[in-house]
């Protein structure tokens, strides 16, 4: 009788402790599709007959509406950098910015902390990094601004190529 009663206390205590029943909501969800029973059609052999297998039928709602001309906002960032490293780089060769020409903007990875311009006795973390080259060219010589992935550009005067086959950033 005793066995019987601690077996009781185990079975609600048991029941207790499950989680409760899982309800499906359908709040918030679109309607269903419409569907359609696939056709059945008489089969040779051992072939199986398949019937009820529902089969989706788009209504007029479902087909996508497409612009035939997508227009992008900016690349702000980078334009931003390549204005701002055009404007320094007249200033400092005492030109016009108009005689500037952009040779490459675009994200690279950097192979160190330096942003691939390190500084004599400075020490840079050893991890790729993240950032951006702006080169430009004026009278036959390249120059090239370095950034971060924060956008704080700078001047480098004995510049590093960036890593080659690294992953980008976008």
């Amino acid at each position: 009788m005793r066995l019987h009663w601690y077996l009781l206390v185990i079975f609600v205590l048991m029941t207790g402790c499950a989680p409760a029943p899982a309800q499906s909501s359908t709040e918030g969800l679109p309607p269903p599709a419409e569907t359609q029973s696939a056709p059945t059609e008489a089969a040779s052999g051992s072939d199986p007959i398949i019937t009820g297998v529902p089969i989706f039928v788009p209504t007029q709602g479902d087909k996508p509406q497409m612009d035939p001309i997508v227009t992008l906002p900016p690349a702000s960032g980078i334009d931003a950098m390549i204005e701002s490293a055009t404007k320094d780089l007249a200033q400092r060769l005492s030109v016009q910015a108009s005689e500037i020409v952009v040779v490459d903007a675009r994200d690279v990875v950097w192979g160190d902390g330096s942003l691939g311009c390190p500084q004599p006795d400075m020490m840079y973390a050893q991890v790729l990094t993240a950032g951006y080259l702006v080169k430009l060219n004026h009278g036959g010589r390249d120059f090239e601004y370095h950034s971060g992935m924060d956008g704080s550009l700078f001047f480098c005067k004995n510049p590093q190529p960036p890593v080659e086959g690294a992953p980008s950033n976008t």
